[in-house]
């Protein structure tokens, strides 16, 4: 039975009483017998929807009480338990910040002067390097391990882009600030698709004009491929623009792909992505949608190789582009390096010896449910603490396991925990699929 609360009275939702003070129910009724429900139906559910919100619309802070009390709850075990190697994470990634702070105050006025546009590039693909891990680290601190590995995607993205911008001379690096016209416009066009639509309001008749007119003329300085996707870096690919799986493996970063394949899973809404979760990669049937304290190793170490990668390579470039030969801040550039490459290691080194407790305490549960589920084979009326007698475990313990039985779709809990049949309907992951392909899509593009 439901129960709701509007107008300040709670009443059971049945058909013999109204759920709410105004009897919705007796004149839902009423009209069914007089026919003519249809007509009053509309307004009927209008009014009950307006009730049934009104008292969480009117204090959103107490209707979430509850749930942001198990949020915090959650959030404060999985600190418990990975706290160190995030906690490492979050040192070393404002290592970073301090490293890119320190170029851009002491070293941007020499790189202005010069235009070096190489040191613009980096310097901005790095301050976003940044911010998206600080925003992996929020989702990591809050249990959702898909999203971080998403998020990882654009990091490495970066990574890619600022190693090639780094090897090359200069004018990729400007090709690549320029190109920036070229998204625009791309988004302009877009908008002018589909502003009626939104219901935004109409563009103006004469960028269309204005930018046929920067197209042009960008076509005249750079050529015809510079037009596209990622034209920038054309001249790397014999003048021809190169697609998003072409760049890493320029770049020699293309040993990652199955890392971004996994990632790309929590970005489109693939199948693959709906069956499959970081956040629990056993075969389940169970549909996430909440937080998890597992899977958060892989978007935790990726993220960090990729921030040292990219911090790294602007430090060099800056330290051999930038600094007078022997000059203290090259020795500095080199200091903060291998300072970012131990807080590297020492990350990984926690957050691995975290995640593989995991795995043993993961492997005692699967064990456990295992003999439970045997034993309840035999004896399906035995009581939890009959059984855990039997097992010789702990009765809290056997409790735990049996909930995460039923949870993963082992155990029947309306059956007294007996062993669940498994559905033939529904697809496990031993169903036969092709193996997947290892390129990562064309249309997962940055952000997209």
């Amino acid at each position: 039975m439901w129960s709701v609360t509007a107008q300040g009275h709670d009443e059971a939702m049945t058909d013999e009483s109204p759920y709410w003070s105004n009897g919705f129910f007796t004149e839902l009724r009423a009209h069914a017998l007089s026919g003519d429900v249809a007509e009053h139906l509309t307004p009927m559910v209008e009014r009950a929807a307006v009730e049934i919100a009104a008292p969480e619309l009117a204090d959103p802070p107490r209707a979430l009480t509850e749930t942001r009390a198990r949020a915090a709850g959650f959030e404060a075990r999985l600190t418990a338990r990975w706290g160190r190697g995030l906690d490492l994470a979050d040192l070393m990634i404002e290592e970073s910040l301090q490293a890119g702070i320190w170029l851009n105050t002491e070293w941007r006025p020499k790189a202005a002067a010069r235009q070096d546009q190489k040191f613009e590039a980096l310097i901005r693909l790095h301050g976003r390097a940044i911010q998206t891990a600080n925003e992996v680290q929020v989702l990591l601190r809050s249990g959702y391990s898909t999203g971080a590995m998403a998020r990882w995607r654009t990091i490495h993205e970066i990574w890619v882009v600022s190693l090639l911008l780094a090897e090359n001379k200069s004018e990729i690096s400007r090709r690549y600030l320029v190109h920036e016209a070229i998204e625009s416009m791309i988004g302009q066009e877009w908008y002018e698709d589909t502003w009626e639509t939104l219901g935004f309001e109409p563009p103006d008749p004469a960028d269309a004009a204005k930018r046929a007119a920067t197209r042009a003329a960008l076509e005249q300085e750079f050529g015809p491929a510079f037009l596209r996707n990622y034209g920038w870096a054309a001249p790397l690919f014999n003048g021809k623009a190169p697609k998003l799986t072409d760049l890493p493996k320029r770049a020699n970063l293309d040993h990652w792909r199955s890392y971004y394949k996994m990632a790309s899973h929590g970005v489109p809404a693939n199948p693959k992505g709906i069956m499959r979760s970081l956040q629990d990669p056993r075969p389940t049937e169970a549909i996430w949608a909440g937080p998890s304290n597992s899977g958060l190793i892989d978007p935790a170490q990726c993220t960090l190789i990729a921030l040292y990668g990219i911090t790294a390579c602007l430090l060099m470039n800056s330290s051999h582009e930038l600094m007078d030969e022997g000059h203290t801040d090259q020795i500095i550039a080199l200091v903060r390096a291998q300072i970012l490459e131990n807080m590297l290691n020492r990350a990984i080194e926690a957050l691995d010896a975290t995640h593989r407790v995991q795995e043993r305490e993961e492997e005692d549960l699967r064990d456990l449910i295992a003999k439970a589920s045997e034993q309840l084979g035999r004896q399906p009326g035995i009581s939890t603490e009959d059984l855990a007698n039997t097992l010789q475990v702990d009765v809290e313990d056997l409790a735990e396991a049996l909930e995460a039985g039923v949870q993963r779709q082992v155990l029947d809990v309306h059956h007294r925990y007996t062993p669940r049949a498994p559905d033939p309907s529904m697809p496990t992951a031993a169903t036969d699929a092709p193996p997947e392909d290892e390129e990562p899509p064309e249309t997962a593009a940055p952000d997209s």
